[in-house]
Order: C-alpha cells, then sequence, then structure tokens
C-alpha cells in the first residue's frame, strides 16, 4: 500500500511540477526607456534693420540737433524662441550729462553745471508698433519728454507673438523748439530695456 502511495504522491508532484511550467510558458514585456522632460526656449532680440538680431545693440546715435529738429528711430523685435511671447515693453532710463565745458551763452543761464537739462526738452512725438498688418500707436506716451519717462514702462506689445514673428517699432524724437541755451553742449544717455513675458 505504501508504494501505491508513493506512486500517487510521485504522479501527483509531476502533474503539479508541469502544471506550473504550462503557466510560465507565455510571457511578455513592455518597456518605457529614455523618456525626458525639458523646457522650452523664451528669447528674444532686437535688430536695427530686421536682419540680425542681438541681445545688446546700439540702436541711435544722433548729434549736433538743433531745437526743432526731429529724428526717427526704427528697431525691431523678434521672438527667437520657441515659447509664444504675450506681453512686451520698453522701459527707458536717461542719464543727463554736460558734454564737456560750458559755451558762454550756456553759462549765463545755467544753474546746473554738473548735469545736462536735454532730456527734459527731448519730446516723443509718436511711438508705433507694428505686428502683422496692424499697426498701433501708443499715443499716451506722444508729448511727453523723455526725463518724464526716465524709469517709466511703456507697454508695446499684448497680445501673442509666435515664434520667430517679429514686431517693428517707430519712435519719433523731437528737440523742442523751446529748448533755450541751457540745452548747449548737453548729452543724454539713453538706455532702453526690453522686457517679454510669456
Amino acid at each position: 500500500m505504501r508504494r501505491r502511495e508513493v506512486v500517487l504522491s510521485a504522479a501527483l508532484l509531476l502533474l503539479v511540477a508541469l502544471a506550473g511550467l504550462s503557466s510560465s510558458l507565455f510571457t511578455d514585456i513592455a518597456l518605457s526607456e529614455n523618456n525626458e522632460i525639458s523646457s522650452g526656449k523664451f528669447d528674444i532680440g532686437i535688430s536695427k534693420d530686421g536682419e540680425r538680431f542681438y541681445n545688446g545693440l546700439k540702436l541711435f546715435d544722433f548729434s549736433d540737433l538743433m531745437p526743432g529738429d526731429e529724428k526717427t528711430v526704427t528697431f525691431y523685435v523678434k521672438n527667437r524662441g520657441d515659447l509664444e511671447v504675450s506681453r512686451i515693453t520698453m522701459t527707458i532710463y536717461v542719464n543727463d550729462l554736460e558734454d564737456g565745458a560750458l559755451s558762454p551763452a550756456e553759462k549765463e543761464v545755467d544753474n546746473t553745471t554738473e548735469r545736462g537739462e536735454l532730456s527734459g526738452y527731448l519730446v516723443i512725438t509718436g511711438l508705433s508698433v507694428q505686428h502683422g498688418g496692424t499697426t498701433t500707436d501708443l499715443t499716451e506716451v506722444a508729448g511727453r519728454t523723455l526725463r518724464e519717462l526716465d524709469g517709466k514702462e511703456i507697454e508695446l506689445f499684448k497680445g501673442s507673438l509666435g515664434e520667430g514673428e517679429v514686431l517693428k517699432i517707430v519712435m519719433r524724437i523731437r528737440f523742442s523748439p523751446e529748448a533755450g541755451n541751457e540745452c548747449q553742449t548737453d548729452r543724454v544717455e539713453v538706455d532702453m530695456k526690453i522686457n517679454a513675458e510669456q
């Protein structure tokens, strides 16, 4: 009888082993490797001609202006990144300087011999922004002097500036005909910070 139990036990173990083997014959694996997350590039550049764009660029240099003269500054802002730009602002910073010795006519009326007065007589007569086929005049800036705008943020654009799109900005500056001898030999350094937001 023992032999029969041993044979039955062996047969049962063999069936269990075979059943275990038969359930593990089919397998499958799915892999997801080298997954990545990266951020987009947010980048603007400025240009004088709309051809080559830079992070820093001197846009204008006007000398020997006379009261009544008007100059136009044209520059371009490009979205060089792959993310949309929704807002662009410009902040103007001015530094008034006396440029050399005072002329005899200036000495008689200039009470601030360390600092020039020129930015108070340089009036923005127009500021416009072109995007696509639309031109927007920024009327809130017209008629204000560079001194009045010193450190103030000017909103140039609000909307959607896509990858590779360009804004054209045209700014007209007039040397006020009311400027007097206190502006002779004066110079003003103008810095413009263009700021973009996503």
